[in-house]
């Protein structure tokens, strides 16, 4: 569906960037039950289906977000700080009105949801007990890495947005978002439409891991809109390359590991040079070696490389 997302003054005012631990924990389960589509997962994924046995309410969990087109927004609420912390974000699902649940779940058809439907009060604690387990199980272990990038994203597009007012900012947000005076439009291309209204309560933008590739948004907000879109440098998240014992000699060095501690979060090989006070051509060289020790992942985005170390880098330096 088209949707059209009018930014009046009051709107763009209250425009801010935000990261959702429970919005993660959803779409991680959509990764998870259709992987092919979120290729770029696919290691994670592997390495997550094992742990997600014997878990209280997951089968409700799953029954509520089976829909790849649809999820319950009460299991996605906006986030009300920059980076708020689960226990926060798990008490709003839990304390969601039964008749807002009921309606959110009114376009899923199947037994579990109408279960779900009959009753939920009973149900809202256990499916918030899944989604704890969830992401304590599949997404705590990477947390700290995975909120880097997205944290990454964030500095980026305020820059964007800094030099360049919304048009830059909205311009390179995704393909599939469209600004055009004081409008956004997600899915341009698609042919039904429909309007959503802020009410001045603003927009959220939220970079995400597991959206990718996509770009969601919320089409009926209580308060604040949300913007959900892939953050920059998800491609390096789960890259890994087995060293050689060559590239680990060559590893010792003052400026590497200077070069593998800027690289808690992406930078390009110039961000390097600028931090470091070397030529950007030592800097290629330097992360030449840590590519091929496993060290350092690279992704392309346009014309420019991001940088980022890898879980074998951080397990290095701890």
């Amino acid at each position: 569906m088209r949707l059209r997302i009018p930014l009046g003054a009051a709107d763009l005012s209250r425009t801010r960037f935000a990261v959702s631990p429970v919005y993660e924990t959803v779409m991680a389960l959509a990764v998870l039950r259709r992987p092919g589509v979120h290729a770029v997962h696919m290691p994670w994924a592997t390495w997550a289906r094992p742990r997600l046995r014997d878990i209280d309410g997951l089968p409700m969990l799953l029954a509520l977000t089976a829909r790849d087109d649809f999820k319950p927004s009460f299991l996605m609420p906006p986030p009300d700080a920059r980076l708020p912390d689960l226990d926060t974000e798990l008490r709003r699902v839990t304390a969601t009105p039964a008749t807002r649940a009921r309606g959110d779940v009114a376009r899923l058809h199947s037994h579990a949801v109408a279960e779900f439907a009959a009753d939920p009060r009973r149900w809202l604690p256990r499916v918030t007990h899944a989604l704890r387990e969830c992401f304590e199980r599949i997404l705590e272990p990477h947390w700290e890495r995975i909120v880097r990038v997205l944290e990454a994203d964030i500095a980026h597009r305020a820059g964007l947005l800094a030099e360049h007012g919304f048009d830059g900012l909205f311009a390179g947000l995704h393909p599939e978002i469209a600004w055009s005076e004081g409008e956004l439009v997600v899915h341009p291309q698609r042919t039904a439409e429909a309007r959503v209204a802020l009410r001045g309560h603003g927009l959220i933008l939220c970079p995400s891991a597991f959206c990718w590739p996509r770009v969601t948004a919320g089409v009926r907000p209580v308060a604040a809109g949300t913007l959900r879109y892939p953050a920059r440098g998800v491609a390096t998240l789960w890259e890994s390359a087995e060293p050689t014992p060559a590239a680990l000699a060559d590893l010792i060095g003052r400026t590497r590991a200077a070069i593998l501690t800027q690289l808690a979060r992406p930078h390009t090989t110039t961000d390097l040079a600028h931090a470091l006070d070397i030529t950007a051509g030592a800097v290629s060289q330097h992360l030449t070696v840590l590519r091929e020790a496993g060290l350092v992942a690279t992704h392309r985005d346009g014309r420019t490389a991001l940088h980022l170390r890898t879980a074998r880098a951080l397990s290095l330096l701890e």
